[in-house]
């Protein structure tokens, strides 16, 4: 299996790392730990790099080397003794996105926002099934060319410790959408969602309760 010694900075893993396109300081990002790691740094030491990363997961799919980044960096704040932001649990909201009163009551002008994280960990078992699930409905998704899940980082620990802006992150992932409602996966996005937006935020258990009690997309 290979391990943070096998990176060789090829950079891969920035495309999709949230914290290092704020910043663009690769010390915030999967290539900068590994490479400290590689070089003996003190763990304990690189406390506010390893609290800023969300956790997204979106790095292990673009490692070249199959390096286990996630638990690379979870490793790393267990030994700096940030066991909290390497625990910090996520919504699973898969199974309700397969209910098919989602499809029925998602259209064009609704803007789907999945829970990174959760996807990323299942990503071979579930993107396919969002996939198809745009296609069919028109919906836009939170995915970028790669097929990442783009996270908004509310609710996560780097947001509570203030290590990333979650409204700098919401105006990028909106800029250059059109859209009449969001749906969410995360409870945790409803509140800034439509702080920043001013557009109705549905959790998608709601779609099922919608149609369920004789609504449709509006």
């Amino acid at each position: 299996m290979a391990t943070p010694s096998d990176c060789y900075g090829c950079s891969l893993c920035l495309l999709s790392c949230p914290m290092w396109l704020q910043r663009r300081d690769v010390r915030f990002s999967p290539q900068g730990y590994a490479g400290a790691i590689q070089h003996g740094v003190d763990i304990a030491g690189m406390a506010e790099e390893l609290s800023a990363c969300l956790m997204c997961g979106a790095c292990d799919l673009l490692c070249p080397e199959k390096i286990d980044l996630s638990g690379m960096i979870i490793a790393a704040c267990q030994e700096a003794g940030l066991t909290d932001v390497s625990h910090t649990s996520v919504p699973d909201s898969f199974s309700l996105s397969c209910n098919p009163a989602v499809q029925q009551n998602l259209g064009p002008d609704d803007f789907y926002i999945i829970e990174a994280r959760a996807f990323h960990a299942q990503y071979a078992t579930r993107v396919r099934h969002y996939d198809a699930l745009r296609h069919t409905t028109g919906c836009s998704m939170n995915l970028d060319l790669h097929r990442m899940a783009i996270p908004t980082g509310i609710g996560s620990s780097s947001d509570s410790l203030g290590q990333f802006d979650t409204g700098k992150q919401i105006e990028w992932l909106i800029q250059g959408r059109s859209f009449s409602r969001i749906i969410i996966e995360n409870p945790a996005d409803q509140s800034m969602l439509a702080e920043i937006t001013g557009k109705p935020v549905l959790h998608v258990s709601e779609l099922i309760t919608i149609l369920s009690n004789g609504g449709a997309h509006a």
